[in-house]
Formats: C-alpha cells, sequence, structure tokens
C-alpha cells in the first residue's frame, strides 16, 4: 500500500510539476482542540498551475497523548492569494487522505450515565487495543507572514473527519515555518 501511494504521488508531481517553480515545505508543531492533544505538520507544496496559484501538498501529521496517536496523511490542493507585496499570503484548501490511530481501547457500550465499557480480554485481564486506518476528508486555511524573501511563518488551521462509524470532527492549529526553494 505504501508503495502504491508513493507511485501515485511521484506521478502526480512529474504530471503537473514545474522544474522552475517556486516549493514550499512547512513545518511547524501544533494540536488538535477537544481533548488536546499535542503534535506536528509536515507539507510540502508543489505548483500545479500558471494561471492560478494553486498547489498540490503532500502532508502529514503527528499527535500523541496518554498513549493513543493519530497520524493523519493525505495531499491537499491549495489556492494561495497574496496579502500584499510585502506581507505574505493567505491560503485555504481541500485535502484528501487517511487517518492511522493506534493504541486506543475498544469500547463496547456507553451506558445512559456516561460510563464507557470496553472491551477486556478474559486471558490477561487488560483492555483490549486497537489500530485504525480509514479515509479522511480535510478542509484548511490560513497566513503566511513573511520573514525574509525566502522565509516565513504560517499559521492555519485545519478540519478533519475520517470516514468511520463513531468517527467526530477533529479541529487542529498549527504555526511554524515556511521555507520556499527554488526559483
Amino acid at each position: 500500500m505504501k508503495s502504491l501511494v508513493a507511485v501515485v504521488f511521484f506521478s502526480l508531481v512529474a504530471m503537473f510539476g514545474r522544474a522552475d517553480a517556486q516549493v514550499d515545505v512547512k513545518i511547524g508543531g501544533g494540536a488538535l482542540l477537544d481533548p488536546t492533544r499535542g503534535g506536528g505538520h509536515l507539507s510540502i507544496e508543489f505548483p500545479i498551475g500558471d494561471l492560478y496559484p494553486t498547489y498540490l501538498a503532500p502532508f502529514v501529521e503527528y499527535y500523541r497523548k496518554s498513549g493513543i496517536s493519530e497520524i493523519p496523511a493525505g495531499v491537499s490542493l491549495v489556492y494561495k492569494a497574496p496579502l500584499s507585496d510585502h506581507y505574505g499570503t493567505v491560503f485555504f484548501g481541500v485535502a484528501g487522505g487517511v487517518l492511522h490511530a493506534r493504541g486506543f481501547p475498544v469500547i463496547v457500550d456507553v451506558l445512559f450515565d456516561g460510563t464507557v465499557l470496553y472491551l477486556v480480554d478474559t486471558a490477561t485481564g487488560e483492555v483490549v487495543i486497537e489500530n485504525s486506518t480509514k479515509a479522511l476528508l480535510a478542509v484548511a486555511g490560513g497566513m503566511r507572514f513573511d520573514v525574509s524573501e525566502n522565509i516565513g511563518a504560517f499559521v492555519q488551521g485545519r478540519w478533519f473527519r475520517a470516514f468511520a462509524s463513531g468517527s467526530t470532527n477533529n479541529f487542529g492549529i498549527h504555526a511554524g515555518l515556511m521555507i520556499s526553494l527554488g526559483e
């Protein structure tokens, strides 16, 4: 599966990417909200259009709390609009991908009073832990503030939801550096 994703990704870059174009790399920290889980963000934005400032941006994020890890990864279609010639850009986009979650307990039922019942292994007496990978849909938006010609600081928000029964809306915020390579 991983090799198929890599082949599709590099094929898209070869089809749409331009050798003389500016590629942006975003790396930063962030958090998912409700409940709060700390983590980070990495994405690489490849320009795909001459007429409009659109980018294809593979991304991966990692969040962890109390032994539960969540790893959203996918590809965003991003549109960037300049704030001005000197201050940076505003961007927004949509994305598809996968959400890999590991280390979460299997819930059997939730009682009327809010008590959660977990699946317990009868042989060991421990709560059963599960891993899952599901498709996800995401929407994001943010701003880049130029620090120098090739370096900027970014702030962005992202909403995503996995295609799984019982899945909830996830809201994340990120901040970090955006480095422009090329041109």
